[in-house]
C-alpha cells in the first residue's frame, strides 16, 4: 500500500536543507534508509523532484512511499548474555553465529527472536514503522561482541538518532593477517557493493561511500597481528573490506580473507569490544564486552601470555 503525505516548509530557522534530511531529521516521518527502502517519491511545489533536492522556506512538499513490510517475528528461547539492562534499554553481549534479525534464509534463531522472548513487555506502538522491535544497529553474523537495544519506541528513537548524527564511539579487536605497516593509523577508502558478488562490498575510487576506520596495534605474532579499530563511519562490512584492502585481511573471514591451513577452521576473529552512546536517563555510559574464547586461545596458542592495553 502506498502512503502519501503532504506538508509546507515553515520552520523560519532553515534557509535551505536536503529534503530527505529534512524529512529525517525534523519531520521524523521516515529515515533516510527508509526513504530508499519504501521506494519514497518526492513533490516539491508539484514537480518531482530527488531526494538530495534542497528546499527552502514556504515549498510545498508532497511525498509518497510503500507502506512498511509486515514481518511476524516470534518470540523464541535463546539464552542471551545481557551485560547490563534498564528500563529502556538491554545491551548485549552477541555471540559469533547469531543473526542479528530474521531475513531471507534466516527466519528464526536470530536475537531480535531472542529479545522478543526476553523482553516480552516492551512497549512498541503497535502503528510503529519499524519492523524490528529493539534492534538499533547491526553486528555482522560472524562478528561477536557488544551491542544495544531498545525496550520502547522513544528509546529507540533515542539511540538511533546518535548512530544517524555518528556521535556514537565503537572499538573492535580483531585478529589480521601479516603486520600493519605502521603501528596507528587512518584507513580511509570509499565503499561500494561489489558489481560481481552483491553479498560482498570493493574499495573504489572518486565515488561510493565516504568510509574511515582508524586502526593500533596491541601485539604482533609470528605471521599476525591483533589490532584495534576504532570506525568513525559505520558502513556495512567496512572493517573487513578496509582490512583487505590494507593487505592484513581478518583470519577467518569467509568472505574477504583466504583460508590459512596453518590456522585449521577458525572462525572469523572480528569482536566489537566496546560501546560508548547516551542512553536515556542515565546518561553517557561505556559498555564492554570481554574478550571471547576464541581470541584468548589464539594468544595462548602464539605464544602470548596476556593481552595488555586493551
Amino acid at each position: 500500500m502506498r502512503i502519501n503525505k503532504q506538508f509546507k516548509i515553515d520552520d523560519l530557522n532553515l534557509l535551505e536543507i536536503r529534503i530527505d534530511k529534512y524529512i529525517s531529521d525534523h519531520l521524523k516521518i521516515l529515515t533516510r534508509s527508509q526513504l530508499k527502502a519504501r521506494d519514497a517519491k518526492v513533490f516539491i511545489n508539484g514537480k518531482e523532484a530527488k531526494l538530495s533536492k534542497t528546499v527552502k522556506i514556504n515549498d510545498s512538499i508532497d511525498i509518497e512511499y510503500d507502506s512498511a513490510p509486515e514481518v511476524d517475528i516470534k518470540p523464541e528461547k535463546i539464552d542471551l548474555d545481557i551485560i547490563y539492562e534498564d528500563e529502556n534499554i538491554a545491551v548485549i553481549n552477541k555471540s559469533q553465529g547469531m543473526v542479528v534479525h530474521p531475513a531471507a534464509g534466516n527466519p528464526g534463531g536470530t536475537l531480535a527472536n531472542a529479545f522478543l522472548y526476553h523482553f516480552a513487555d516492551n512497549d512498541f506502538d503497535k502503528d510503529d514503522d519499524d519492523i524490528r522491535p529493539g534492534i538499533v544497529h547491526r553486528l555482522d553474523k560472524e562478528t561477536s561482541g557488544v551491542i544495544i537495544t531498545a525496550k520502547n519506541s522513544v528509546a529507540h528513537e533515542f539511540l538511533s538518532q546518535q548512530f544517524r548524527d555518528k556521535k556514537v564511539k565503537k572499538k573492535y579487536l580483531a585478529v589480521v593477517k601479516g603486520k600493519m605497516r605502521s603501528r596507528e593509523g587512518v584507513i580511509e577508502a570509499n565503499l561500494i557493493r561489489d558489481r560481481k558478488n552483491r553479498k560482498k562490498f570493493s574499495v573504489v575510487t572518486g565515488k561510493g561511500k565516504e568510509a574511515i576506520t582508524r586502526f593500533r596495534i596491541l601485539k604482533e605474532f609470528e605471521d599476525t597481528s591483533l589490532v584495534s579499530l576504532e570506525p568513525e563511519t559505520g558502513r556495512t562490512h567496512q572493517l573487513r573490506v578496509h582490512l583487505q584492502h590494507y593487505g592484513c585481511p581478518i583470519i577467518g573471514d569467509p568472505l574477504y580473507s583466504r583460508k590459512i591451513v596453518k590456522y585449521g577452521e577458525i572462525t572469523m576473529m572480528l569482536h566489537a569490544h566496546i560501546l560508548i552512546i547516551e542512553i536515556p536517563v542515565h546518561g553517557i555510559k561505556k559498555f564492554h564486552a570481554p574478550l571471547p574464547e576464541r581470541f584468548k586461545k589464539f594468544v595462548r596458542e602464539n605464544g602470548g601470555k596476556h593481552i595488555a592495553n586493551i
